[in-house]
């Protein structure tokens, strides 16, 4: 088999959040990374008397948590204060975001209403090397759906 030439780089990815499903904030300038993780579908298995091996048979998928992370700004419409309130007031966030970048014919992931998991406040790295100071925020929701850019 060849070598594929159609491997994708996150270089000019876009990532957004809202607060209602339906209207979107591009925060690609300020954040770096998703990292999706969790989903796991169960499975269960049982022997018969016959045969040497189980029957497999499957199950529910448990919840996805997006880890995104993003530079810390104090503007107040910037992602921090948009998922400080949402950490602290229970609502829902969303998030979504497409590897090639938002334009038509691309691939974009976009999560279910859900819920910001851990305190989402400034991370400071290192006051030396001049790092930009973190927003690190985890949202766990129950699905993910891919959808095509129109």
């Amino acid at each position: 088999m060849a070598q594929t030439t159609g491997a994708v780089s996150g270089r000019n990815c876009y990532i957004a959040i809202s607060t209602d499903g339906s209207t979107w904030t591009d925060i690609s300038g300020f954040a770096n990374s998703v990292e999706p993780d969790g989903g796991e579908r169960s499975t269960g298995m049982f022997h018969t008397a016959d045969g040497d091996t189980p029957i497999v048979t499957v199950g529910k998928r448990e919840s996805v948590k997006l880890d995104v992370k993003t530079a810390y700004t104090e503007g107040g419409s910037d992602p921090f204060e948009v998922v400080r309130a949402a950490y602290e007031g229970a609502t829902s966030l969303y998030v979504r975001y497409a590897p090639k970048g938002n334009a038509a014919g691309n691939f974009m992931f976009t999560s279910a209403a859900g819920f910001v998991t851990n305190a989402p406040y400034p991370k400071i790295v290192n006051v030396e090397g001049g790092k930009a100071v973190l927003l690190e925020f985890t949202l766990e929701t129950p699905s993910v759906a891919k959808s095509v850019i129109t």
